[in-house]
Order: structure tokens, then C-alpha cells, then sequence
């Protein structure tokens, strides 16, 4: 008995967890539905499945496009980001072959 009260505690706070994350998930597509094309470094290491200390890492190795207004907060316009992960696409072994 004291292991399906574990079991039902921990299915619960699973529970939490994703709907915790849905809820971030669909706040940050309302924000992108609504124009607003600048997402903060959570936001961004949501939709790119990081963590933010890889995003703030990638921002001090100046490897993505960010914004700093004001010299506190850390934005990143979508477009831009879009046009980062294009730009590091790899051809596939059958693109690689048929251009042989």
C-alpha cells in the first residue's frame, strides 16, 4: 500500500512538472501569435530544448544574435535565431552523394 501512495505522489508531481511546461510553452506562443518577435534567454533554451546556462554561454562566446537594451536584459529576436539554426544546417549523406 505504502508503495502505490509513493507511486500516485510521484505520477503527481510529474503531472505538475509538464503541466508547468505546457502552460510556459503556450504563454510563449500566445506572445510569438501576438507579434511579439523577441524572446527572453528562458524562453529561448525552452524552444531550443537547452539549458540557460548553455544559452548565456553561447551568448558570451558570441556564437548566437542577441539584443542587451539597456544593459540588463538579454533578448533574442526570433527571425534571427531561425536564420542561426539555418545557417548551421548539415547536407545529409544523400545530398553529399548526389552532388558528386
Amino acid at each position: 500500500m505504502d508503495e502505490q501512495k509513493c507511486f500516485k505522489t510521484e505520477t503527481l508531481k510529474n503531472f505538475e512538472r509538464l503541466n508547468k511546461k505546457v502552460s510556459e510553452l503556450v504563454k510563449l506562443q500566445h506572445k510569438v501569435g501576438m507579434g511579439f518577435n523577441y524572446v527572453s534567454a528562458s524562453e529561448l533554451a525552452q524552444l531550443l530544448g537547452e539549458s540557460v546556462k548553455t544559452i548565456y554561454g553561447r551568448v558570451y562566446n558570441k556564437q548566437i544574435p542577441f539584443y542587451k537594451p539597456g544593459g540588463k536584459i538579454l533578448l533574442f529576436k526570433l527571425d534571427e535565431i531561425e536564420k542561426w539554426i539555418k545557417a548551421g544546417r548539415h547536407s545529409s549523406l544523400d545530398e553529399i552523394k548526389s552532388n558528386l
